[in-house]
């Protein structure tokens, strides 16, 4: 094995940064979120909440692999992989 092979193999395990797509009912906000795999979850939802023009994100459950997902989590912790997907749920408020 090289030294270029073996230093490949590193940086395609550790990975440093993935692409996570955030799905709703919202159909147009659906996009995709650089995300580093070392940190909390939390960024990911207050940058997808704004787009959503929602106030506060701890109003949405945001759902992976259909377990929730909280903000303190890492995409490491929960397993999450380049181009996965998270499911944004919204309060639904009724009379």
């Amino acid at each position: 094995m090289t030294l270029r092979s073996l230093i490949a193999s590193h940086v395609k395990q550790e990975r440093p940064e993935i692409n996570v797509k955030v799905m709703s009912q919202l159909d147009e906000l659906d996009q995709y979120f650089r995300v580093r795999c070392d940190e909390p979850l939390q960024q990911l939802m207050i940058r997808w909440s704004v787009r959503a023009n929602i106030e506060d994100y701890r109003t949405c459950r945001f759902l992976f692999d259909g377990k929730r997902v909280t903000d303190w989590q890492t995409p490491n912790e929960v397993g999450m992989e380049d181009g996965d997907s998270i499911a944004a749920f919204t309060e639904l408020m009724g009379a």
